[in-house]
């Protein structure tokens, strides 16, 4: 099939005005209005990362169907690489954008004088596309590139001195707990928290469905596909191991020497692939803030999985208080982006956000006792923060701490 066959199967609203993608009568995720808004009215390109499954396909082609409402139909053009016929050649990126203006626009690119939208998508699977691209947009910012790809890997590499100043980011996380509830109303947060962060794993109702799903249609594609592909990685096997020992980890301090003993990595590769897998969005660093910069206290760090979900896979049973943990984590970051954490001679706060002046403590039991926030008075107090106590529950006696039930989380910070 010829690139105009393929461009005119991915896009049936040239041949067909009235035609609706299906997935504009689906439920829209919180970044919807954001991304139609930096979509229409700024001239760089936007991308959209986010670890597979998350739903970025499906936000994009909602994006489509609200432009066709008021947008003529050849000025929107959607192309996926996703399959590997069509990025066998290397000039399928070029091919691709020549055949669109001058064979369905009609015009020759300077001719180009409104928005014409053109989506591409796992984009990170073709090579050199940042060159391509940064070349059509300094000749024409009337055509407005839309990217998706299933990392941030792309971005943060060889792509990001290129398009300094041409292209913006957008990150698309697994489902959030107000976005699950109205996705699944009757859902619990302990449902949500086991297996309620990817959309399609709403639809399967076995549980061994669901862990293999989690296993191997998210986190295995990542590790076994897209790393290699991304990384250069050679040893697959250590890379593996690596990720699969972090989970029985989650919400503990990670010593590195002893983490690269145990797993027979050396240091300087163990670093690299931790970075790789941060830069996957599949687990997340939150670094400690005591002590000095050069201090051993500063090397401390917790790695917490990108979802909760991730820990019914872990070798070792996990307890819901890494869950709440890893939801905790994850809210933050999307939230406010980096999250440290301090921890100084066994006293620690489990997140601190220096510019939020916040301390935050989970405590995700049934009892709360004074032990479990004195010190997070006490460093509120001498850091001058505000103290935030997070609980299973709702406190029903009043509490010398601020505190907010973990399913409203979301809402309290918002």
């Amino acid at each position: 099939m010829n690139i105009t066959d393929q461009l005119q199967l991915q896009n049936p609203w040239w041949t067909n005005p009235n035609y609706q993608p299906a997935e504009a009568r689906l439920s829209k995720r919180e970044l919807f209005s954001q991304l139609l808004h930096d979509t229409t009215n700024i001239k760089q390109m936007v991308s959209l990362t986010g670890m597979r499954r998350t739903g970025k396909s499906t936000l994009i082609r909602q994006i489509i169907a609200s432009l066709l409402t008021n947008t003529p139909v050849t000025s929107i053009m959607y192309f996926s690489f996703d399959e590997p016929t069509v990025r066998e050649e290397k000039d399928t990126l070029e091919k691709l954008i020549t055949v669109y203006i001058q064979n369905i626009l009609r015009k020759q690119i300077h001719e180009i004088d409104e928005t014409c939208y053109i989506f591409l998508d796992e984009i990170q699977l073709v090579p050199y596309w940042q060159d391509i691209l940064k070349r059509y947009y300094d000749l024409n910012w009337h055509l407005k590139f839309v990217l998706t790809g299933s990392s941030s890997l792309f971005l943060r590499t060889k792509s990001k001195e290129s398009l300094a100043g041409r292209i913006f980011e957008k990150q698309l996380s697994p489902l959030s707990f107000v976005e699950y509830q109205i996705l699944s109303p009757k859902g619990s947060f302990e449902d949500y928290l086991d297996f309620g962060g990817f959309p399609e794993l709403l639809e399967l109702n076995d549980l061994s469905k669901k862990r293999e799903y989690l296993k191997y249609w998210i986190i295995g594609k990542i590790l076994e596909v897209d790393l290699p592909n991304l990384g250069g990685i050679r040893l697959v096997a250590d890379f593996e191991r690596l990720f699969w020992s972090l989970l029985p980890n989650t919400g503990q301090i990670i010593r590195f020497p002893k983490l690269g003993t145990d797993l027979g990595i050396k240091r300087n590769t163990l670093f690299r692939y931790l970075s790789l897998l941060q830069g996957s969005l599949l687990i997340n660093s939150v670094a400690n803030i005591a002590g000095s910069f050069r201090s051993t206290s500063r090397t401390l760090r917790k790695l917490y999985p990108a979802s909760s979900n991730f820990l019914a896979l872990s070798p070792t049973e996990s307890t819901r208080g890494a869950q709440a943990e890893t939801y905790v984590a994850q809210t933050l970051i999307n939230k406010f982006g980096a999250v440290n954490l301090y921890n100084k001679r066994g006293q620690e706060v489990d997140f601190v956000l220096p510019e939020q002046k916040l301390a935050i403590e989970v405590k995700y039991q049934n009892t709360i006792h004074k032990e479990d926030y004195k010190f997070l008075i006490q460093f509120a107090k001498e850091k001058n923060y505000q103290p935030l106590l997070v609980t299973k529950y709702p406190v029903v006696e009043p509490l010398p701490v601020p505190t907010v039930e973990l399913s409203r989380l979301e809402k309290y910070i918002k």
